[in-house]
This record gives C-alpha cells, sequence and structure tokens, in this order.
C-alpha cells in the first residue's frame, strides 16, 4: 500500500501551528504597542506638550501684558533735628557715657513703619564733647546721630544754613563719621569731595529706585572755604536743574529736599513758589521743606504739560526747645511712592500725602525732651511743659490743635515769577542778583496775618500782594 503524502495534519498540529501564529501576532502587535508608546513618550508627547507650553506661556505673556505690576514703597519724613543746650544735656550721663536714644522714644512706631525715614540734620557732628555748642553756631555730638539711626532714620539731610557754622574741619568731622559708621545711608547736600558731589544718593526700595536731591539757599558762614565750594549744595539754577536731569536716568522717582523760606512765617514766601514752580517743570516728584522753624501748608501742584509734584513746603522743627507755640508744633509727612509697570510703560503716583502733627514736648524738672504725635499728646503733658513758664495758657492741647488748623487751612498760590530764581543771600539776607550785584527786592510775599486780612476783608480790593513787607532774613531766632 503506497503512502498518502496528503494526508491531513493531525488536531494537534493543526492546534499548535495556531498557537505558533497567535503569539506571533500577538509578539507583533506587542512591539508595535511599545513602539507606538515610545514614539508617543519620546516624540509626539514632547512635541505637544512643548505646543501646550508654548500656547500656555504666550497666554501668559499676553495676560502679563494686560495685568499691571504695581509696587509701593511707603516715605516718612520730618523737619529740623535742632540740639540746644537743654537737650544736649540731656545725654549727659553720670557714667561718662552719652545717649540721647530718649529723645525719639515716643514716635518710634510711625519711623520705623516706614520704608524710607528722612530727618533733617540740621548741624554738623563732632566726636569731641567739648567742643560741642548751641547757639548761634551749632556743633552736635555724634551720639545723636547714633540715637537718629537708631531710631529707624535712613536718609538724612544737611543742606542747612548751619552746615557751615564752624568750617571745613567740623564739616569733615560729619563726613568722617557717616562713612566709618554708617556707609550705607544717603547723607544728602553735603559732599565730601568733588566726585561725591557728581554723584547722585539712591535707595531702591521694593523694585522702585528713588533719587535724593537736598539744597540750602544759603548758610550763616562762608562755607568750607575757597576751593571747597562743592562740600555744600546752594540754589543754582543751572545746577538744579542738570542734577534733576541726571537723577532722572537712573531712577523712577526724585524727592527734593529744600532748605529756604523765612523764619517763623507760616505762610511760603515767592523764593519758594517760584522754586517750587520751577522744580516741577524739571521733573520733581515731592518737594519737602525746612528752615522757617515752623510748619507751612501741602498740597499739589501741577503744570500745563500734565505734570504734578506733592509739596510740603515746612515741616518746622521736629526736636528743638524753641519757645513759641508754632515752633513746637511740627510736623511729619508721609506718603507711598506706587510704581506701576504695564509692558514697556511705567509710572509713578504719589498717593495719600498728609502731615501728621507732632509736638516738641520739653519738661526741665522732669528731664523730659522729645517729639509726640499730636494724637498721643495730652492736656497733662502740656500742662507740664516748660514753655508754659513763658507763654503761660497759650501752649494747651486746643491751641495747638487750633494752630495745626489754621496753618492747613491756608490756599497757597503758585507763583509764575522767575525773578528770584538768579539770586544768591549776603550774610544780612538780602537777595543779590547773581549777574548784576544788585539786591533783589520782595514783592510779592505776604505774611500769614496778610493772607487772613485778606481772607477776611472780601470787600477789599487792594492788592496786598505787591507790597515791600517781607524780609526774607537768614537770621536765627533759634537761641534757646
Amino acid at each position: 500500500m503506497k503512502n498518502n503524502h496528503n494526508t491531513p495534519l493531525n488536531f494537534k498540529e493543526k492546534s499548535n501551528s495556531k498557537i505558533s501564529f497567535i503569539a506571533s501576532c500577538a509578539a507583533l502587535l506587542l512591539l508595535i504597542l511599545l513602539f507606538n508608546q515610545i514614539d508617543y513618550n519620546m516624540i509626539r508627547k514632547p512635541a505637544q506638550d512643548a505646543v501646550k507650553a508654548a500656547e500656555a506661556a504666550r497666554q501668559k505673556e499676553e495676560e502679563a501684558a494686560r495685568t499691571p505690576v504695581v509696587s509701593t514703597a511707603s516715605v516718612i519724613a520730618v523737619g529740623d533735628n535742632l540740639y540746644h543746650t537743654s537737650l544736649l544735656e540731656s545725654g549727659q550721663n553720670e557714667s561718662g557715657t552719652w545717649n540721647y536714644d530718649h529723645i525719639y522714644a515716643n514716635v518710634l512706631d510711625e519711623i520705623q513703619a516706614a520704608d524710607i525715614a528722612m530727618i533733617d540734620q540740621e548741624t554738623v557732628l563732632t566726636t569731641d564733647h567739648d567742643s560741642i555748642s548751641s547757639y548761634p553756631s551749632f556743633a552736635t555730638p555724634v551720639e545723636v546721630a547714633d540715637a537718629v539711626i537708631k531710631a529707624g532714620f535712613n536718609v538724612i539731610e544737611s543742606a542747612t544754613n548751619h552746615i557751615d557754622d564752624y568750617g571745613y574741619d567740623f564739616m569733615k568731622q560729619t563726613f568722617d563719621f557717616w562713612e566709618t559708621n554708617y556707609p550705607d545711608v544717603p547723607v544728602l547736600g553735603i559732599h565730601k569731595n568733588q566726585e561725591d558731589a557728581n554723584t547722585i544718593k539712591t535707595l531702591k526700595v521694593n523694585g522702585i529706585t528713588i533719587a535724593f536731591l537736598d539744597y540750602t539757599y544759603g548758610t550763616n558762614n562762608s562755607g568750607a572755604g575757597e576751593g571747597n565750594e562743592f562740600m555744600i549744595s546752594i540754589f543754582d539754577k543751572d545746577q538744579v536743574a542738570a542734577d534733576i536731569q541726571k537723577a532722572k536716568q537712573i531712577s523712577d522717582c526724585i524727592i527734593f529736599v529744600a532748605h529756604w523760606g523765612a523764619e517763623d512765617e507760616t505762610m511760603p514766601n515767592e523764593y519758594e513758589k517760584q522754586w517750587a514752580s520751577f522744580l516741577l517743570q524739571q521733573g520733581v516728584d515731592v518737594i519737602i521743606g525746612g528752615h522757617p522753624h515752623v510748619l507751612q501748608p501741602y498740597g499739589r501742584i501741577s503744570d500745563d504739560k500734565g505734570h504734578s509734584a506733592v509739596i510740603f513746603y515746612s515741616l518746622g522743627n521736629f526736636v528743638s526747645t524753641q519757645q513759641e507755640l508754632p515752633e513746637l508744633l511740627g510736623g511729619m509727612a508721609s506718603f507711598t511712592i506706587q510704581k506701576t509697570v504695564l509692558g514697556d510703560n511705567t509710572t509713578i503716583e504719589i498717593l495719600t500725602p498728609e502731615v501728621k502733627p507732632l509736638v516738641m514736648h520739653y519738661n526741665h524738672d522732669a528731664g523730659e525732651y522729645g517729639p509726640y504725635m499730636l494724637e498721643d499728646y495730652t492736656e497733662e503733658l502740656a500742662s507740664r511743659h516748660s514753655v508754659r513758664d513763658l507763654i503761660g495758657d497759650e501752649f494747651t492741647l486746643d491751641n495747638l490743635k487750633a494752630k495745626y488748623k489754621e496753618i492747613m487751612s491756608m490756599n497757597v498760590k503758585p507763583s509764575t515769577n522767575t525773578n528770584l530764581l538768579n539770586v544768591r543771600f549776603d550774610w544780612e539776607g538780602n537777595m543779590i542778583d547773581k549777574t548784576t550785584g544788585e539786591i533783589v527786592e520782595d514783592t510779592e510775599s505776604i505774611h500769614w496775618w496778610e493772607y487772613y486780612e485778606q481772607l477776611n476783608s472780601p470787600n477789599d480790593n487792594t492788592d496786598n500782594s505787591d507790597e515791600d513787607n517781607y524780609d526774607d532774613s537768614s537770621y536765627d531766632d533759634d537761641s534757646y
């Protein structure tokens, strides 16, 4: 019988064949799935993620372009830190040490809450306790400066009429002290060398760069000597304009400190108002004034180009032992600098400017010295104030509040004149034209009481603003 080569595969062989085929298909499918997953993880998913990330970044960029970035810096400023004899003596301890921390104890919270705290250090400093002095020529122990920094002040204003009371040597002591002990604290208005005089002082706070300038109308003496004219910043139209333009290039905001005005006069004079208008035109954001030893009004000024500035004409005294109620009523200026960045545009606003009234308290018998916020001052403290030995019942809490309200209610009319922008002051306080050398008369300024006379005489058509009745003297009535 012949073998049949076409005999069908038996069942087992057929089954094995099917299993092999299925296994091959499954392996192939697994490979396909594996390669697909590898392709997804290594190629397609990263590509998709990149597209999503790019889209998210685009949306975020568009959102950022529509959403402003806002940052703020808070600022306070006070007036003259002027140490008379009793204040100097209050810092001497029996142990032989000197300390003035007690002077600022009642206002620490307000000072330390601010990002920037400015003070007008009216006088030069000395390390020699045998050389300290009060009126008429001031030299203040360096321990006062230590107390000022410890209290929280971090910007020192020094362009004042008293800064050259003792000439170059004491000014050098002042520079050396600040540079050695507090090198990061900007000291304004006085300069150790020409390079320092050419440098604009700045601070950067919360992403806001603030530039500071400080000028005085003049000094009581002849400066720091020939060849050292750069040491004191004295008002000069061209130099002020150049410094402001330089400050604009490196800052977001400019604060200008001005030592100007007439002493014991609560109404800003023509010199102040003309310079205020000039500073506004140059692009200053905030103007902080001092020297009159009394408060003057504050507010906003603006020009026809849409620029505005906040101005505090005078903050009066911060620390002193002067002897009139208005001289003991000072002010703490406060405001917030807000920087807004939207795309390529940056804007600066000065928000919530105000002057919070201060009272300089002293009781010689009890050894109490130091300013209070008026809101914290009491009638009991007022009744113990040593100034009552001189002016009696005039010094009361109600009268302090009334005087503050009276001063701040005055409306200061801006000036468009320019005849006082090119003057210097001689030793008698006369304004001298820098070009002609002739005395320049102030025919525009009025006293505060004349302001109220005009205000209370609505039927009086007489314009008293042209009367030559204003003596912008540099004499200091601060001998107490």
